[in-house]
């Protein structure tokens, strides 16, 4: 169903203000919480000066979640990366950084984000000032999300808000590759602060002995074929400091996004792939509305990527290097005028993780919708 961008935003709207009826159904492994309530737990977390937190929200019972959205405040720290994680990769959304918070919307087709307990449904990518002094307390909330179940909205009965504190020698930035399926010898980054000889690395993938490279930079080697999405990866210090980590792949871009709201905006991409997708270009009252595509590569190789208007059978293709992203307006992509109804197909030499964005410049607000196969 061809859904227009006021649609998607007053669907977004609804479901944070909690105008449908009460309720909730269960779902994943353990005990289920009660239907339309759920507890939220963010952890504490320390870190080095100038270094890298990743803030997790995890339920204390699995439930489900179909939509969410709402504001983190970033108290001065910049955003490094958004993830969700769920049993079938589905889950996407995006986030808009925005006069010191960010903006977050989530979507969740088949309603299983939420519905697993050994990883964070939404993880937080955030860089520490290098002015912020040792010792600081940085409060880690999310208190400010509403979230939706597939009966109605989720009362959060509790949210326990995380503490950031700057008294770590270490912190991990990014895991590179962070994504996809590689095959064993291949060469995995941790990047970071404070890596030395004695940083141990403990995980469930099976690695060889991590190499140190420099203090922002511990290597290890796959042993086996690994998907790396949502590996939790521990490092830790002979001085004791320690960090989590749950891996993602954050792509670098290949072009700069043609808008100010896109060059803001954090895609929040699904685990899983597609070699095609079908984009209908979303209804606009205004010139400030417009139909984006965000998409990035995680396989071990280039993909080359189609775009096609159907209207005029207008095309581009890009190559997309491995851990490329490709993120901009479908109008600047095609190199023409798109409207209203007009339907653009994408197809890729190998599977590509995307997602579609509704936007409004004029409003602020980025949407995320999933694209039709």
């Amino acid at each position: 169903m061809r859904l227009g961008l006021i649609s998607l935003l007053m669907s977004s709207l609804l479901a944070a203000s909690g105008t449908n009826k009460p309720g909730g159904t269960g779902g994943g492994t353990g005990t289920v919480a009660p239907p339309g309530t759920a507890e939220i737990r963010v952890f504490n977390e320390i870190s080095p000066v100038g270094g890298t937190v990743q803030m997790k929200a995890m339920f204390t019972q699995p439930h489900p979640i179909s939509s969410g959205g709402g504001s983190i405040a970033l108290d001065n720290m910049s955003v490094d990366g958004v993830a969700v994680s769920s049993p079938s990769g589905l889950s996407a959304g995006a986030a808009l950084v925005n006069n010191g918070f960010l903006n977050i919307s989530l979507i969740s087709p088949t309603s299983d984000l939420g519905t697993a307990l050994d990883y964070p449904f939404l993880t937080v990518t955030l860089d520490v000032p290098k002015s912020v002094p040792a010792g600081t307390s940085i409060p880690l909330d999310v208190s400010g999300l509403t979230l939706q179940a597939p009966d109605g909205p989720i009362t959060i009965t509790s949210t326990k808000i995380g503490t950031l504190t700057l008294t770590s020698s270490l912190s991990i930035s990014g895991v590179y590759p962070g994504g996809g399926t590689w095959p064993a010898g291949t060469r995995v980054s941790l990047r970071g602060l404070g890596f030395k000889t004695g940083t141990k690395v403990t995980t469930k993938m099976k690695i060889g002995n991590p190499v140190l490279v420099s203090p922002t930079e511990l290597d290890f080697t796959l042993q086996e074929t690994t998907t790396l999405d949502q590996q939790l990866i521990q490092a830790s210090n002979p001085d004791g400091s320690r960090v989590t980590y749950f891996s993602y792949m954050r792509g670098v871009l290949v072009h700069t996004p043609s808008s100010d709201i896109l060059r803001r905006t954090e895609p929040i991409f699904p685990s899983a792939t597609r070699v095609t997708a079908t984009i209908d270009v979303q209804a606009a009252t205004s010139a400030a509305q417009f139909t984006a595509v965000a998409l990035q590569n995680s396989n071990p190789g280039p993909v080359s990527v189609q775009f096609q208007l159907r209207s005029s059978g207008s095309t581009a293709t890009f190559v997309i290097p491995s851990g490329g992203r490709l993120m901009n307006d479908l109008a600047t992509i095609l190199g023409t005028a798109v409207s209203p109804g007009d339907i653009v197909t994408v197809s890729s030499t190998s599977g590509i993780q995307i997602v579609g964005i509704a936007a409004d410049s004029d409003a602020q607000v980025v949407i995320p919708f999933v694209p039709a196969l």
